[in-house]
């Protein structure tokens, strides 16, 4: 089940016995989680109880045995456990009608034997639209209009990530006079890493030396380190070469191991330039990073060469 399809869930069919909340965005599990909380009626304190990875099994079932506390429900946390699950299953045989047990964490080999009896709820990085459209419903409750360039480039910025959309809005929104455009996130809003090195590709793509120059200075200029930057324009490459060459691939995503949104973002991409640019380009990441780690060059110099060079291939 995707994180946006929990809600619904909830509102029209009674809680299943066990969840696992499980993705790469931390602010989504948490909210996730906060989902739950409606079943603990008016006193969460007594019918919310929260483990961490050190858990007692044996305290986590005593817990889901007890009855709750003026509530239909119990609900019961248990954070990053990679214990044994034994008795888990056996208490999922036959789990109390009043409980509902969540894990929260990585989904993790000791999971396996339970997951047949768990409801799995995809919590990694939501879709672009449905983080726009968040955005700006978030800002109109507080009676402030976000535009949509606006709403798409602060997710931009923010690489998608739930937490960083929600810190960076907040600051934008006391900011804001009423309404918030593109200039304002861009004035306000310091774009993350990955999406300046997404940036710099584009520079590269459209030979904009003067850009591509000035990305790259700004990056270092952030105590990011020449070593970091050429492994994640390694990376990055290699994806869009891999993709260039494989645009109908129905596999990219399990043969990349990335997110369907992120093969999309490297298909359109990669448009912007031919296999054989990709791979001119490619080869020259691969005999810089050569040079570097035979001394040759310095990892500062390596980096900016390449991008001296690479906006001048085909």
């Amino acid at each position: 089940m995707k994180f946006t399809e929990l809600k619904k869930n909830l509102m029209t069919a009674p809680p299943e016995s066990c969840y696992i909340l499980t993705g790469d965005d931390s602010f989504v599990v948490k909210s996730a989680v906060n989902m739950f909380s409606v079943f603990t009626g008016e006193f969460r304190d007594l019918n919310f109880t929260y483990f961490n990875k050190d858990a007692s099994i044996s305290e986590v079932i005593a817990a889901l045995l007890t009855p709750p506390m003026f509530s239909e429900y119990r609900v019961v946390c248990v954070n990053d456990y990679t214990g044994d699950l034994k008795q888990i299953k056996e208490y999922l045989k036959n789990p109390s009608s009043t409980s509902v047990l969540l894990f929260t964490g990585a989904l993790t080999p000791n999971f396996n034997g339970i997951i047949p009896l768990c409801e799995i709820v995809d919590c990694n990085r939501l879709e672009k639209s449905y983080l726009e459209g968040w955005v700006v419903r978030k800002a109109a409750s507080q009676k402030i209009s976000v535009s949509q360039k606006a709403a798409s480039l602060l997710v931009e910025y923010c690489n998608r990530d739930m937490n960083s959309v929600y810190n960076e809005l907040v600051k934008l929104m006391d900011y804001a006079e009423g309404a918030i455009d593109e200039s304002d996130v861009k004035e306000l809003v310091s774009p993350q890493i990955e999406y300046k090195v997404f940036e710099l590709s584009e520079a590269i793509a459209e030979k904009n030396a003067d850009k591509a120059v000035e990305l790259v200075n700004l990056m270092l200029a952030e105590n990011n380190s020449s070593v970091s930057l050429m492994g994640m324009l390694f990376n990055h490459f290699r994806r869009l070469l891999f993709v260039s060459l494989n645009p109908k691939s129905d596999t990219l995503s399990s043969d990349l191991k990335v997110k369907e949104y992120a093969v999309k973002v490297a298909l359109r991409q990669a448009a912007k330039f031919s296999p054989r640019r990709l791979k001119a380009v490619f080869d020259r990441l691969n005999s810089l990073d050569a040079g570097v780690k035979a001394g040759k060059i310095s990892d500062k110099n390596a980096l900016m060469e390449f991008v001296c060079e690479t906006v001048t291939v085909g």
